[in-house]
């Protein structure tokens, strides 16, 4: 994509595709005629073989409650829903291995109920969701299981989310 724009202004850019995440640039132009600016946009796919893809949805510590940053990324899987009107999705939590098994089981189960009660607070039927559960730490994609020394970003790798698609058309656009 090109345009012309004037000098010494603030343009926002915004790139946008059904089922894509959308990008945002901000660019300001300069004072000098004839220069070329460059701004990037990556959107990425939000339905990947039989997952709808979101940045991780993080929650705050010991909570299940839907963060600001969540709402903002959950609303990617509400908008993929709104467009394929036949798609039936399940959700599966994971923690970290910090903390109780059984404790970090029902947190992990805690956290999907929620995050499919904000789904279907965006006006998503019920129905649309077969399930909503959480799996604790008994899926680690890494080796920071119980007693072992991680950093915080390897044991952030194992608190995450995964929608998958279960049922519908038009599944892989």
């Amino acid at each position: 994509y090109t345009f012309e724009v004037e000098c010494n202004q603030t343009y926002t850019i915004l790139g946008t595709k059904e089922d894509y995440q959308e990008d945002k640039k901000i660019i300001t132009t300069s004072r000098k005629n004839e220069d070329t600016i460059t701004a990037d946009l990556v959107l990425k796919p939000l339905i990947l073989e039989s997952q709808i893809i979101i940045n991780p949805i993080f929650f705050d510590y010991d909570k299940d409650t839907i963060r600001t940053d969540a709402q903002y990324e959950l609303e990617n899987i509400v908008n993929v829903l709104r467009k394929h009107k036949e798609m039936v999705i399940k959700i599966e939590s994971h923690t970290d291995s910090r903390g109780r098994d059984k404790y970090n089981l029902k947190l992990s189960d805690r956290r999907a109920k929620s995050t499919r009660e904000y789904i279907i607070s965006r006006g998503i039927e019920p129905s649309r969701i077969q399930s909503a559960r959480g799996f604790g730490e008994t899926r680690l994609l890494n080796k920071c299981a119980n007693g072992v020394k991680c950093t915080e970003q390897e044991h952030q790798v194992n608190r995450r989310s995964y929608f998958y698609i279960v049922d519908g058309e038009d599944q892989n656009p």
